[in-house]
């Protein structure tokens, strides 16, 4: 059945009036109603909720389509201690920040401030003393530049070799036996146990193997009394100890 042309018309009208309805809808949702208020902070354990607020800087008071997650993670990444994990948007005007507490696994000295890590080489915060806990002291990574939140700039080799074994070292439980690690030569690394052993270990293949031999060692060691010495784990299949 063919249409008239007044029932044409008809069908336009009413088609642009709903399409006039629908628009005007939208501009009352997002002038008024689609707007940022109110924000919740999820995975934060030390850092309260109104510091993370106030790093992101979120455009609050502002139209929900105004927030990005990319300028929020800009902004809150930049200072180091906490990373980003989500931003979610629960209309009509919930913000959800999920962070992580970035945590300190190593600390190295540049240009006479100590600047402590993530296993990675992300730098969490910089500091005019050597931090107390548990983190390992790295040398020899040549850093050449850094920024808050992001990892440093470092000749690769030397980074990719600490990366790997500080990965290897927290995997396996093993960080506790180590007071400092040397990564000046990529191709042949060593640390310096808790008790003063020098342990060779060679360049970063391998690196899991050559820790677990490491760790098992320096713990017999230690319950035999063996202070000071060398050993060498950089086979990754055996461990030559020397009291000298």
């Amino acid at each position: 059945m063919r249409l008239t042309a007044r029932k044409k018309r008809k069908i336009l009208l009413l088609t642009a009036l709903l399409l006039a309805l629908a628009l005007g809808v939208y501009l009352i949702l997002d002038n008024a109603v689609f707007i940022a208020r109110d924000v919740r902070v999820e995975g934060n354990q030390t850092i309260d909720d109104e510091s993370v607020m106030r790093a992101a800087r979120l455009p609050l008071g502002k139209k929900m389509r105004n927030v990005d997650a990319e300028k929020t993670r800009e902004a809150l990444e930049s200072g180091g201690r906490v990373e980003l994990v989500s931003l979610e948007k629960n209309y009509p005007s919930e913000i959800v920040l999920t962070v992580r507490e970035r945590v300190c696994e190593a600390v190295v000295v540049h240009a006479g401030v100590a600047l402590t890590m993530e296993r990675d080489g992300t730098v969490i915060e910089q500091l005019s003393a050597m931090p107390e806990g548990d983190a390992v002291y790295v040398s020899g990574l040549g850093i050449t530049d850094y920024r808050l939140g992001q990892i440093v700039s470092a000749p690769a080799d030397r980074l990719a070799a600490m990366v790997a074994v500080l990965g290897a070292l927290y995997e396996n439980g093993a960080s506790a036996y180590v007071s400092e690690l040397n990564v000046s030569d990529a191709n042949s690394i060593f640390i310096y146990s808790r008790t003063g052993i020098r342990v060779e270990m060679g360049d970063a293949e391998n690196m899991r193997n050559k820790v677990v031999l490491m760790a098992g060692v320096l713990a017999d060691l230690e319950n035999r009394g063996q202070t000071s010495g060398r050993l060498d784990v950089s086979s990754g299949d055996k461990a030559d100890y020397s009291a000298g």
